[in-house]
């Protein structure tokens, strides 16, 4: 039997019972992600139980329930101490002044139909070092944590404040010797309509693949996606129709040398152009 924690990678329950799958899906519709194949690679060595736990809305004593009939071995203690450190700030929050936390409410962003990915990058690139960013959102933002911890993110807290209130602390490194990096925020641009022409005009209709991925079922936009950049020549550009801004792909080329030019054009068409840097 499997000796787990609520620390536990959700890729190392996989490994150990497949059927762990179905199970943890069971427990809230945002955890049915983990059915998709490409979405379950990204998540599944990124997310602990106690983070999936967050992220669905349930807790680890519900994982607890559905898991043990699978051959997992949970300790009692481990929940409990895991349940109040999740519930307790850290030291480095609890010791900051208020004038080193940027408050940043997106939830007014989303409600207009917009994507706040931008815009808290952004924000995140004018936090000064050993200060914070509190994104606040009506859910737990996991693809941003992730991507944010790849960017100059030394600690992250979630707090839950209410049903629709999460605030996710994001502290920044102090400063490091200079080092010549590209982050985030300057590999990702969101276009105007012009903008967009222009980067895309840069390449000949020759180098550039298009494909239209609105029509396509999770996880297969995703899927399609990053087989095709696989495959792309350098000097070359992939053009994208997708009907929402991609997080999850987001977040798998952050750490690569791509870069990403966005336009929303509408609801349910955004144009993207991804090329090697």
């Amino acid at each position: 039997m499997a000796y787990i924690t609520p620390k536990t990678k959700i890729s190392e329950l996989i490994k150990e019972n497949s059927k762990s799958v179905d199970a943890i899906a069971s427990l809230a519709k945002p955890l049915e992600k983990l059915k998709n194949p490409i979405l379950r690679k990204i998540m599944a060595p990124r997310v602990t139980i106690a983070e999936a736990a967050k992220m669905g809305g349930t807790t680890v004593a519900e994982f607890k329930r559905v898991l043990i009939p699978l051959g997992f071995t949970f300790g009692d203690e481990n929940i409990t101490l895991l349940e109040s450190e999740v519930e307790a700030k850290p030291n480095w929050l609890l010791n900051a002044a208020l004038d080193q936390i940027d408050n940043f409410d997106v939830r007014p962003i989303i409600d207009n139909g917009a994507d706040p990915l931008k815009e808290i990058l952004h924000r995140f690139k004018e936090v000064e070092p050993g200060k914070i960013l509190c994104v606040i959102n009506n859910f737990v933002p996991t693809p941003l944590i992730h991507l944010l911890k790849q960017e100059k993110a030394e600690a992250t807290f979630v707090e839950n404040v209410s049903e629709k209130e999460f605030r996710t602390y994001f502290l920044k490194k102090e400063k490091e010797a200079a080092v010549s990096t590209v982050t985030a925020d300057e590999k990702l641009v969101m276009d105007t309509e012009e903008s967009f022409k222009a980067v895309c005009e840069k390449f000949a209709a020759e180098t550039t693949k298009k494909i239209d991925v609105r029509e396509l079922e999770m996880p297969s936009p995703m899927q399609l996606i990053l087989s095709e950049l696989e495959n792309l020549p350098d000097k070359n550009a992939l053009y994208i129709s997708h009907k929402r801004v991609p997080v999850y792909l987001l977040e798998e080329l952050a750490d690569k040398n791509y870069e990403v030019h966005i336009y929303n054009k509408a609801e349910g068409d955004v144009k993207m152009l991804i090329f090697k840097k």
